[in-house]
């Protein structure tokens, strides 16, 4: 299945065919100094020559240890010297970037600073490459433009950081690199495989995965976050992505207007549309995906009880379902720790890039667990946002309407069924184990 992101997105918008004239933005205009008076200290200060003084020695101490600093304290580094009301010095350093000197220094595959700079091996960042670089019509993708893109994924780099780090000769080349890597990105990982019903098959046959949404935060007034819908697999990996909604909307609204609806509504070859699985109980359920109580039930989603139809098997169902639509929550989770770019308040002006970027750490993550390489470093690791809680605070969640007619019949039928499997197989455990 086709990552669905831009498909069904009204407001995803592919940056790297359109204008990248937000690299060069205006420069603000500074209010802490009214009378135009120079900000600057005169040379002839004493606190300048101390501060001069100390920030090159930090420089100096910057350039011997850049290759084994870990990156968020060397990019707090450089970002308070180029915040000082002083003039940058003249480097000393060598013609080399810092890449080069890394790639010497780290040339071990399992150099774990690979893994602390790229979030990735050595090993998988050279598969990635020859991935990325694998076309007849464009020359070889450079590594230092491979490498300045994951380095800005996942530190929250600004481009004046990549320019200075991989040798480019601007910022507005920097940009261009990092967009051009994540349209090769969205191009060569875009197909994403159809997932398979071995989603917990024990406890829920059939199940394709678990269908979720998670929200990436924006600094405005009308617009604080995009709304992200993903429905992921057994393994973990995003079978179905389709990112930029706004906040505004409900889940089910959102759902109805992505290409994964469309697909299991009307395409013949949909991957539901398997082989049906016959239960021990007589009944044979179809290929289905599993999603939240604000979804609606359907003959192929099949939701939790609500809260005045739940009975015995449907508590059992409910709480399995929740356990199940963790999937969710912990690959938005890993794909915020991972790609640091995303875990951070968008500028409004910057937002019609989000989906673009959040699909690409997507479209990475799944390589990485393809890759064997989908576990996060201890340095990585935060603790998983509860990316199902949509609703805004001292608002409750609304109970989806429940539809009647032959289409809610079978749907009810479908997990009924599935209950009722359930609450066989797990009666039948607890008597083996008594």
């Amino acid at each position: 299945m086709v990552a669905a992101a831009g498909n069904s997105s009204a407001t995803m918008k592919s940056p790297a065919s359109g204008s990248l004239a937000f690299v060069n933005s205006k420069k603000r205009k500074s209010h802490r100094n009214p009378t135009n008076k120079s900000e600057k200290l005169l040379p002839s200060d004493p606190l300048l020559r101390r501060l001069s003084s100390a920030a090159a020695a930090t420089r100096s101490f910057l350039q011997t240890n850049d290759l084994f600093l870990p990156p968020h304290q060397s990019l707090r580094i450089e970002s308070l010297l180029s915040s000082l009301p002083i003039a940058p010095s003249h480097s000393t350093s060598t013609s080399t970037t810092w890449f080069h000197r890394f790639v010497n220094s780290a040339s071990e595959n399992d150099d774990p600073r690979w893994h602390h700079c790229f979030r990735m091996s050595k090993p998988t960042f050279s598969k990635l490459l020859s991935i990325l670089s694998s076309s007849s019509d464009l020359p070889p993708l450079p590594s230092s433009s491979l490498a300045a893109t994951l380095f800005r994924l996942a530190h929250n780099a600004s481009y004046s950081s990549l320019a200075q780090r991989f040798g480019f000769d601007s910022v507005s080349d920097a940009s261009r690199a990092f967009f051009t890597v994540c349209k090769l990105v969205h191009e060569k990982l875009g197909r994403l495989d159809d997932p398979k019903p071995d989603y917990s098959p024990r406890l829920l046959p059939n199940c394709c995965g678990a269908l979720g949404f998670a929200r990436f935060d924006v600094d405005g007034e009308l617009l604080d976050s995009l709304i992200v819908q993903a429905l992921v697999d057994s393994a973990g990996r995003f079978a179905d992505i389709s990112a930029g909604w706004p906040s505004t909307m409900k889940p089910e609204a959102i759902l109805r207007q992505t290409k994964l609806f469309s697909v299991a509504e009307e395409d013949s070859r949909s991957f539901l549309n398997g082989a049906p699985c016959e239960l021990g109980n007589g009944v044979s359920v179809p290929r289905y995906v599993l999603g939240d109580s604000r979804l609606p039930l359907l003959p192929w989603l099949v939701t939790p009880y609500g809260s005045n139809e739940e009975e015995e098997d449907g508590f059992e169902f409910n709480n399995v379902s929740r356990a199940a639509l963790r999937a969710v929550e912990i690959a938005f989770a890993k794909v915020r720790a991972r790609w640091r770019i995303l875990d951070r308040k968008w500028k409004l002006e910057m937002v019609e890039f989000l989906p673009f970027v959040v699909t690409t750490g997507c479209l990475l993550h799944n390589f990485l667990v393809d890759c064997g390489d989908g576990d996060l470093q201890e340095e990585c690791v935060v603790v998983a946002r509860d990316d199902s809680v949509m609703m805004k605070d001292g608002e409750c969640e609304e109970e989806t309407r429940r539809y009647e007619g032959e289409e809610y019949i079978e749907s009810s039928r479908i997990r009924d069924a599935i209950a009722e499997n359930l609450s066989r197989v797990t009666s039948s455990e607890n008597l083996l184990m008594c």
